[in-house]
């Protein structure tokens, strides 16, 4: 059992996470909670064991990280962990024993059920409105069969019961954005169908910690709310809405996580920045949002168009180092991405393209990898394979690197424009993909020179 300790206000307590981890060649385990305020490393020896503790201070679902290889691990105060892996075929291996046996054996056979269930998504979701809804229903189901098998007690099976329907309301509700995005055309969809979601309960604070889908969703309720809110009302302001919306709710992380969806107005183009800055920092109730908020505001003050880009030094591929000066007197388009990026991946064949289209022009296309130093080797692989041309720079310090702190980098694959004399502009350039980045390149590149002329 683990320990209590007296703490300001709430009980947190150490609990040890341990295990062994066969075929391992990684040195650390990664384990966060579900707002990202917990981040600990535990060492793995020689021999694939590692134990450590963990500070708890709400029981739920945590995460934890072997190399490329994430997943969720429950975690209850006073109760430790221990789980067995085998990383060459790691999410049909997870096995725990101990204390938390039973709950955490019941979600990765629950893990295992739902991917044998979805199975190919593409084939999942691009189906007619009226074959998906039967299936997830089916999904559903027998998600429920399991457990009511499962042995759990009766605190856990509500609990599991919750999960279950909201990630039954999560898959629903992303019908139509795998549909889209595979099939290239919206599915025909009845006015009333995001109605559940728009309907659900917004202030459930046990099921938040325990429910990644439930903390989707909240996100969800409230792009819908608040689009439809501001159609209605042209006069009302994002921030207003958000202040009325948290004020009917009491649960503090629902709360802060609604309020942190305003971070985005931090960015070049708000004419009220300042303002805008001042009322958010009002709204928000925790140092790490607040210095987000900050950190967003400063990069938007400092990136705007015409000003002078902060300067980066990177790795290239090709041997020494790349810096920003060192590429003055060209347009850059910049690409940045990692190897465990999909959609990053996607743009690939576009960007070479690009290159390929540019070649010979004014215009150097630059892809920086923000891929952590594990992944070192399989970024420089994966260069290779590619061969997509341009010029090929690692950033050691991914998203914690000034350049990327400056520019607010966190969703990749993102794309920038810096001039011939390193001025910014812009930090959110089109994508190789879309249809207006030639001319937007094209634009710059046309640009007609100014002749200076003396007299003598």
């Amino acid at each position: 059992m683990a320990f209590y300790f007296c703490c300001t206000g709430d009980d947190k307590v150490f609990i040890t996470f341990s295990g062994k981890i066969k075929n391992n060649n990684e040195s650390i385990v990664k384990v966060t909670n579900y707002n990202s305020t917990l981040k600990q490393e535990i060492a793995i020896d020689s021999l694939g064991n590692f134990s450590g503790p963990v500070l708890i201070e709400k029981d739920g679902y945590y995460f934890f990280q072997i190399g490329r290889f994430y997943t969720t691990v429950r975690f209850e105060k006073g109760y430790n962990v221990d789980v067995s892996i085998d990383m060459d075929d790691f999410f049909k291996s997870i096995s725990y024993s101990g204390e938390m046996k039973n709950i955490n054996n019941y979600n990765v056979a629950k893990a295992q059920l739902r991917s044998k269930q979805v199975g190919n998504s593409k084939e999942y979701f691009v189906v007619p409105l009226s074959e998906f809804l039967p299936k997830i229903e089916k999904t559903r189901d027998t998600l429920f069969y399991l457990l009511q098998k499962s042995g759990l007690d009766k605190k856990d099976v509500a609990i599991e019961k919750k999960i279950i329907e909201y990630e039954y309301l999560q898959t629903y509700n992303n019908y139509k954005k795998f549909y889209t995005y595979h099939k290239k055309a919206d599915p025909v969809l009845p006015a009333d169908y995001f109605d559940p979601v728009i309907n659900m309960d917004t202030d459930d604070d046990e099921i938040f910690r325990y429910s990644r889908a439930y903390r989707n969703l909240i996100i969800e309720n409230y792009r819908l709310t608040s689009t439809s809110a501001l159609k209605d009302n042209p006069n009302l302001s994002i921030i207003d809405f958000v202040s009325n919306k948290i004020s009917s709710i009491s649960s503090l992380d629902i709360k802060e996580q609604i309020s942190s969806m305003l971070i985005k107005q931090m960015k070049v183009k708000n004419k009220n920045i300042e303002n805008d800055y001042k009322r958010i920092m009002g709204l928000l109730t925790t140092k790490r949002m607040k210095d987000k908020l900050t950190q967003r505001y400063n990069s938007a003050k400092s990136t705007k168009t015409g000003l002078a880009s902060v300067d980066f030094n990177y790795e290239n591929y090709n041997g020494g180092m790349t810096s920003l000066k060192d590429l003055r007197g060209k347009l850059i388009y910049i690409d940045v991405w990692a190897t465990w990026c999909g959609p990053c991946l996607i743009e690939m064949p576009d960007l070479s393209k690009l290159i390929k289209e540019y070649s010979g022009k004014n215009i150097e296309f630059v892809s920086i990898s923000i891929d952590s130093k594990n992944n070192y080797d399989k970024w420089r692989k994966m260069v290779k394979e590619k061969d997509i041309g341009g010029i090929h720079l690692y950033d050691a310090e991914g998203l914690n690197s000034n350049f990327m702190k400056a520019f607010s980098v966190g969703l990749i694959p993102r794309f920038m424009m810096i001039d011939e004399q390193g001025k910014i502009i812009t930090g959110t350039a089109p994508r190789p993909s879309s249809d207006n980045v030639r001319n937007f390149i094209d634009s710059y590149l046309e640009k007609p020179k100014v002749m200076k002329f003396t007299t003598s």
